[in-house]
């Protein structure tokens, strides 16, 4: 298929192909692109979207923390009991949540950044406190107030710093709701998009990319029809001379390669001319057509007949065994064309045949010097009689 295409007068719409693909590759690329795009795009909102719950969740982290630290001071000033005071209690992570790292964490230079900037200094005070009652308590009693000790531990203090943590967290879950809202929604959007033009250049491209196909292939099937015909007789649908001629060298050079004997048989319709001058061109058109299929259910797909003449054929055997196997076969193209043959008409016509034979293959021989052997045993045979065979050299069998 391909080397018709290539061979075609239609080759021109194979580069229309050729060019249909590459803009069919091309559009492919932009579409990946697209889809690259929308998927880098969907990774920084994923990011910013974990970013936010990372927020959220060290918010949630450093007031626990504090919460913890507050309730741990206040017991031990009602219990005076070291016990409260344990680190293990109030923080179990290996480093504790701090203000500065929510800041450093949250970015500096936005609105979020200031909310959170007492923090550091407010927290800095609870631990300073909670670091001299740890002290106070490990030197033993002490009958000191705890006044100074728990001065940043003030109910204000405590109220500004939950404050300030519940107000910076509704507004990270605010962010957080919108920036899921808008990463669905726009990677539902570009998808939707996406799949659209890639649905619709893909059905323009495959209706091109078939339009141009059939086209393809109307040309190549008509160059064929035309070549059909040139090489084939337009009555029988048998080869012809110049399907002979030009394929010469191909069905001797199978011969010889094979290393096996080829047979010509030039075949003659006896009284043909008379179906003609009785029955009329159209009787004779069925008998030549009744006798061409005739002969053909007798032959194998390897072999080959044509119509060179009125009523004169050539049959190739490409492969026999020997001389009996030719010859076999002139006696049933004989035998067969010697039994009435039915017309359109009602009427019967009788004909019968003359065969020649010419083996090949010696060196030297070609097609047209075995058609001329065949040809002077055919005529040998209509001198005898007719409805026979001759081998050529060979006397009747």
């Amino acid at each position: 298929m391909q080397s018709e295409i290539n061979e075609s007068v239609f080759a021109g719409f194979k580069r229309v192909l050729d060019k249909g693909t590459l803009i069919f590759a091309l559009i492919i690329a932009v579409l990946f692109a697209m889809i690259f795009y929308q998927q880098q795009r969907s990774a920084e909102a994923e990011r910013s979207v974990e970013h936010t719950r990372r927020v959220i969740a060290y918010i949630d982290a450093l007031r626990t923390y504090l919460l913890n630290l507050d309730t741990a001071v206040r017991k031990y000033a009602e219990s005076q009991n070291p016990a409260d005071l344990d680190p293990k209690l109030i923080c179990r992570q290996a480093q504790c949540p701090s203000a500065g790292q929510l800041i450093a964490l949250v970015g500096p230079g936005n609105a979020q950044a200031a909310r959170l900037a007492p923090l550091p200094a407010l927290q800095s005070a609870l631990e300073t406190g909670f670091s001299a009652l740890q002290q106070r308590a490990a030197a033993g009693s002490d009958a000191r107030p705890l006044e100074r000790e728990l001065g940043g531990f003030d109910k204000s203090a405590i109220e500004q710093i939950h404050r300030i943590l519940i107000e910076a967290g509704r507004e990270e879950l605010n962010q957080l709701e919108t920036r899921e809202t808008v990463r669905i929604r726009d990677q539902n959007l570009t998808s939707a998009l996406l799949g659209v033009a890639g649905l619709w250049t893909g059905l323009a491209l495959l209706g091109l990319y078939r339009e141009t196909i059939r086209l393809i292939r109307a040309g190549v099937h008509a160059e064929q029809t035309i070549r059909q015909l040139s090489l084939h007789d337009p009555l029988t649908g048998l080869a012809n001379r110049r399907f002979l001629n030009e394929n010469e060298k191909h069905l001797i050079a199978g011969a010889r390669r094979s290393q096996i004997r080829m047979a010509v048989l030039a075949v003659d319709l006896d009284d043909f001319k008379a179906v003609n001058d009785r029955y009329g061109h159209a009787a004779g058109d069925e008998v030549l057509v009744a006798s061409a299929n005739r002969m053909k259910q007798l032959l194998r797909e390897a072999d080959v007949i044509a119509r060179i003449g009125g009523d004169e054929f050539v049959i190739v055997l490409g492969q026999v065994d020997d001389a009996a196997a030719a010859r076999e076969v002139a006696s049933r193209v004989v035998e067969s064309l010697s039994r009435p043959i039915p017309l359109a008409g009602g009427e019967t016509a009788r004909i019968g045949a003359s065969v020649g034979i010419a083996m090949c293959c010696d060196a030297g021989e070609t097609l047209g010097s075995l058609l001329k052997t065949a040809d002077a045993a055919l005529y040998a045979a209509k001198r005898e009689g007719k409805h026979t065979y001759r081998e050529a050299d060979a006397s009747a069998v």
